[in-house]
């Protein structure tokens, strides 16, 4: 029997209201309905809209999904990151707000710095997971060939997907950059971007649900009690591989910002950056490799 949507709309959200605080709760329902009824949250309440039995069937079962704390994005099997449309699955993190900030200012460093509108950066994404990183950037400076590895398989036929549906040319690659025979055949990169898993072990105890039993953990932890192992590993890449002012883009634990700019300083970076996001925490780092080595 059909429902009336408000009445519909207004049970879903008391159901989640019971697991997540109010402001997450509304996000989730309207993310739900636009999703799977095309309905915007200001139209709902305006509409002398019923739901059909199917529809209702069919958003009971996400409601059921989400009440187990499952991310959105894995129900619907989607998510929006810097303007555009990403497949997700339980291979890939969901992409995160500040990688958006990333994404960001590797293009407006890039259009900064006034290069030949004419010219092909070459830009190298390390652990791509979804492609959200290589595939925004591919959106956004055209004319770049970009390169992007990750060492699992699964996450790879994902990122090919996007990049299929973004309508952008990608060269995957299956690599692991803790490999001690990692190599890559393109020599010289203008820029090297990664949002590698940097959280402890010890950090794990602070996830929340929705996060740590649906995530990748290869993607989201380290596994030793080096918290810089991944950026060590593709500073010393970045050092043979980068072209001389090649930058040097990470994404950090914001507990180990002064480390990371040590190691950097150790390695013939310069103009190290340690820039916050929009919550206050340190977020990303920038550099400059200053000679070839």
């Amino acid at each position: 029997m059909d429902q009336s949507l408000r009445l519909y709309y207004q049970n879903f959200l008391k159901q989640l209201s019971t697991i997540y605080d109010g402001n997450e709760a509304e996000s989730i329902a309207n993310i739900v309905f636009e999703e799977i009824l095309y309905i915007k949250k200001q139209h709902i309440f305006f509409l002398d809209k019923q739901i059909n039995d199917g529809e209702t069937e069919q958003l009971n079962f996400i409601l059921g999904r989400l009440l187990m704390q499952e991310p959105v994005q894995y129900v619907l099997g989607v998510a929006d990151f810097y303007g555009y449309r990403f497949k997700v699955d339980k291979s890939v993190l969901i992409p995160r707000r500040e990688t958006e900030e990333l994404v960001d200012l590797i293009i407006k460093d890039y259009r900064l710095a006034k290069h030949d509108p004419f010219s092909k950066p070459e830009i190298l994404d390390i652990g791509t997971g979804s492609g959200c990183i290589a595939i925004s950037l591919k959106k956004n400076l055209p004319t770049a060939v970009i390169t992007a590895i990750d060492f699992s398989t699964d996450a790879l036929a994902v990122a090919n997907e996007n990049a299929f549906l973004n309508k952008v040319a990608i060269s995957f690659i299956e690599a692991d950059i803790l490999h001690a025979s990692f190599k890559i055949q393109q020599t010289a990169f203008d820029i090297i971007v990664s949002n590698p898993p940097y959280i402890t072990l010890e950090e794990k105890d602070e996830m929340l649900k929705n996060v740590l039993e649906f995530e990748p953990h290869s993607a989201l932890f380290i596994t030793n009690n080096d918290p810089l192992q991944f950026y060590k590993a593709i500073a010393d890449f970045a050092t043979r591989q980068l072209k001389e002012n090649g930058k040097l883009y990470f994404e950090i634990n914001e507990h180990f910002g002064n480390e990371v700019v040590e190691m950097l300083s150790n390695k013939d970076f310069t103009q190290i950056e340690v820039i916050k996001d929009m919550q206050g925490k340190e977020r990303v780092v920038r550099c400059t490799l200053s000679k070839i080595n």
